[in-house]
């Protein structure tokens, strides 16, 4: 028993450094980022909304604000606004995206920005930021020849 109790807090020590590492790069990078994001969003681009993948899933608790069991988190950019997540209800989530019929949902009523986001949510942008500043930088490839 003592041999699984050690070797699980190993584990623990492993997954808590690589969070660490994570959440540092996303501290040290995503403010920049978002910056930068600002000014482009000060020259007109206003309207974009792009969301990723989920991120995050955790229980909702006592929050007033869901009445699902289950938050998830979703790395989001909406211009203005940079880098961030949008956050949902899990079922509602489900609905919204499991169904062709609905309309597209309004991102920006679900964002949170960066600098809001627990701090565990914020050590997962790093992973999928860079697709989503693609799929910017895609839609002014023009410019950028």
């Amino acid at each position: 028993m003592h041999d699984t109790l050690s070797g699980r807090a190993e584990e623990l020590g492993r997954l808590t450094d690589l969070i660490r590492t994570s959440l540092s790069l996303a501290d040290s990078s995503i403010p920049a980022i978002n910056a930068q994001l600002d000014e482009l969003a000060a020259m007109g681009l206003d309207n974009l909304k792009l969301e990723g993948p989920l991120v995050y899933s955790r229980a909702a608790s006592c929050s007033p604000t869901f009445d699902d069991a289950r938050v998830v988190f979703a790395a989001t950019l909406v211009m203005p606004g940079g880098l961030g997540c949008t956050v949902w209800g899990a079922e509602e989530y489900a609905e919204r995206y499991g169904e062709s019929g609905h309309e597209p949902p309004d991102l920006r009523e679900r964002f949170a920005p960066y600098d809001r986001l627990p701090a565990i949510v914020r050590a997962t942008l790093p992973a999928h930021a860079p697709k989503l500043l693609v799929q910017l930088l895609q839609s002014f490839s023009v410019l950028t020849r």
